[in-house]
């Protein structure tokens, strides 16, 4: 049984994380993890240590592509077909479509987040040095932090990303909207998902790096668009960060796509609530509903008339 306990060590209360395991007709205590000074933990941190724990945060027990060959061949088709087109654009007009996508794909991110800024406004703020109205601080930050970040991603695409690298665009998303305390670093206290348990920040760690793993072993025997598709979900399970964890969450499935130069992806805010339940539904271990739906958005994307 898993539970926490007081040590107390040189006339101070410390609280540990520990399992309860018989023996025969001994009970042995074993230390799980370190949790900290002696403080209140609220009921939903303690299940987010369970959670964790029993690794029912982790959805990546197999290399199974959930979607059918035919699907990641749609998908791969369309992605040509869009390289192209822009093949055949000149300098200019190339320059002119990535800002275009650039300020669909930073909107709906941000408004997927809460930001109220619009595709046409983020171009304007981002491309033609037109600062909108009504509109905060945060959100401004938002939009111009997200496209540092994509600039990273562009940079760095040739490699696959690691932890130092996620560290990096989560800095980058998140400056001057968090503090230094919690910037590029994996978060410290309990955070949620909504409603949704996440891991516990006494685990993210090893989490992070198992993700890391998983990725590069992945590649040697599934196909790109699910690996994209899957970690991003993985991802969003773990929330490895205070906040910003949906900004830099996407850009990593896209990293991870242009990575094997297949054109990104934007999702649309318009379909959060479908997005949220794909997410959700994938957490509880039906993998294929983030994949059917990065599928979905992906062929809308990149259809042709």
């Amino acid at each position: 049984m898993v539970s926490i306990v007081t040590k107390k060590i040189n006339g101070n209360e410390y609280l540990y994380l520990v399992d309860s395991i018989r023996k025969k007709d001994k009970v042995i205590q074993k230390t799980i993890k370190y949790i900290g000074k002696k403080r209140a933990v609220p009921k939903e941190e303690f299940e987010c240590m369970k959670y964790s724990y029993k690794e029912e945060d982790w959805i990546l027990v197999d290399f199974k592509d959930e979607l059918s060959y035919k699907k990641h061949e749609e998908m791969k088709k369309l992605s040509a077909e869009q390289k192209k087109y822009l093949d055949s654009l000149d300098e200019v007009s190339v320059e002119k479509s990535k800002e275009r996508f650039l300020s669909v794909f930073i909107a709906n991110s941000n408004e997927i987040e809460g930001s109220t800024m619009t595709p046409g406004e983020t171009f304007n703020y981002l491309f033609a040095d037109a600062v909108p109205n009504n509109h905060t601080k945060k959100e401004l930050y938002m939009a111009s932090n997200m496209l540092k970040a994509w600039t990273y991603v562009e940079n760095n695409k040739d490699s696959l990303p690691n932890e130092n690298a996620l560290l990096m665009l989560h800095a980058l998303v998140n400056e001057d909207i968090e503090s230094d305390e919690t910037l590029g670093k994996y978060k410290k206290a309990q955070n949620y998902a909504g409603d949704e348990l996440t891991t516990s920040f006494l685990f993210v760690e090893e989490r992070m790096k198992q993700l890391l793993k998983w990725i590069k072993k992945a590649f040697k025997s599934m196909n790109e668009f699910e690996i994209a598709f899957q970690s991003h979900s993985q991802f969003e399970i773990i929330h490895p960060f205070i906040d910003g964890n949906g900004r830099v969450g996407r850009l990593l499935l896209n990293w991870l796509l242009m990575n094997k130069d297949l054109m990104p992806l934007a999702i649309r805010a318009t379909r959060k609530s479908s997005y949220i339940t794909a997410l959700n539904n994938s957490k509880r271990g039906k993998k294929e509903a983030i994949c059917k739906f990065c599928y979905e958005e992906y062929i809308k994307q990149y259809e042709f008339a």
